[in-house]
Formats: structure tokens, sequence, C-alpha cells
């Protein structure tokens, strides 16, 4: 008699325990089901071998800039987060498209670093704009919906002084938006680089390659 007491005790206990492990499961999984991530945008800007060179009363750098398929901005619509030492910041229409625009009228100019970022809602493929080229010379939409790939953009220099001896100018440019979560369900990475030199005697608009690849997203783990 005692030994049935203490099986239904225990099978008791078993089933009371399955209970709070079912329930706390539950209650885990509704709190992951309602909560949401908003989508990242951030963009590392870093542009060096510009210290020490002459300015010719103006001088202008400009460097791609995130956008959407359509070149819908979807950071730096209000350019003032995007302001350096020694340098005044714009958005510019150009013919190729909106790009930065980093003007200096000081007598010598200052590298350029600036890493920022800021939230969004939009959950879309981005990269880094203008194009200028896209492989097999698909659309900017198409391209963007590929897993990645190598295309042209173009950086802008204007308004120094050519130096005695020519050194180089380094963009490192690294975009990085989405990764948003909502209903436990995470949204593609979207990741968009450029890494070149340019001569220091260039001048006007150069075609410099990016590269785009996307991580993608699908059901987070429990």
């Amino acid at each position: 008699m005692d030994d049935n007491n203490t099986r239904k005790t225990l099978l008791n206990l078993l089933i009371a325990v399955c209970i709070l492990a079912v329930v706390a499961f539950l209650l885990f999984l509704a709190v992951g089901f309602v909560s949401t991530t908003m989508p990242n945008d951030s963009y590392m800007i870093e542009i060096t071998g510009l210290s020490g060179l002459a300015v010719n009363g103006t001088a202008t750098v400009m460097i791609p800039v995130p956008a959407n398929a359509e070149g819908e901005l979807v950071i730096f619509e209000s350019s003032s987060v995007l302001q350096p030492a020694g340098w005044r910041t714009t958005i510019r229409e150009t013919p190729y498209g909106k790009m930065i625009a980093f003007t200096t009228t000081e007598g010598y100019a200052q590298d350029i670093f600036r890493p920022t970022g800021e939230f969004e809602a939009k959950e879309e493929p981005r990269l880094l704009v203008p194009v200028l080229a896209t492989p097999d010379n698909v659309s900017v939409e198409e391209f963007t919906r590929r897993s990645g790939g190598t295309y042209t953009t173009a950086v802008f220099l204007d308004g120094f002084v050519p130096p005695e001896n020519v050194t180089p100018i380094s963009f490192d440019l690294r975009y990085q938006g989405g990764g948003g979560v909502k209903y436990l369900i995470k949204e593609n990475v979207w990741t968009a680089t450029v890494k070149t030199t340019v001569p220091s005697t260039e001048s006007g608009f150069v075609p410099v390659s990016a590269d785009y690849y996307v991580i993608p997203g699908g059901l987070m783990p429990l």
C-alpha cells in the first residue's frame, strides 16, 4: 500500500514538473513572439591620406550614400550627424544620383572618420549608391535581391593643390542595414563595402568597386 502511494506521489510530482515546464516554455515563446527589434543602419566612414593636403579655396570629397534600389535614402536624410572635424557635410545631388559631400575651406585638409548609425522601420534591400554598373548589366533592383556580388560605384575629389609627391587617398566605407526581428523571424542583413585607394592627384568622379552581400534571415532559435 505504501509503495502504491509513493508511486502515485512521484507520478503526480512528475506531472506537475512537466506542466510547469510546458507553461514556462509557452511564456518564453509568447515573450519572444511579441518582442520586436527595429532594423538598424550603420555606416562606418574612414578616409585617410587627406591630412596635410593643401586646399585650393574649397575642397570637396564625395562618397556613396546608403539607399534602396530606387535610390531613396535609408539613412542620413539629415546630414547634421555627419560633421567630422574640419568638414561641412551635405547630401548633394550629382549626375549619378545623391552622394554624401564633405567640403572644407581650411588651408589644409584633415582625414575623415565618422562611425554613425540609426534605427529605421523599412525592411528592404539596400546598398551604397550611386550604382554605375552591375554584373551582367542587370537592374539595381535585381542585383540587390541576389546573395551578393561586386558592382561599380564612385567617389569624388576636387579642390586640392596637386602635391609634389603623389600619395594615395584611402577610402574604407562599410554600410550594414537590416537585421530586425519580428514574431521570432529575423530579416536579412545587407552589407555593402568600398575599400580602395585613389591617387591624390585625381580630380572629379572616380569609378571604384563595391562589394555587396546578404546574410539571410529566418526563424530565430528558441
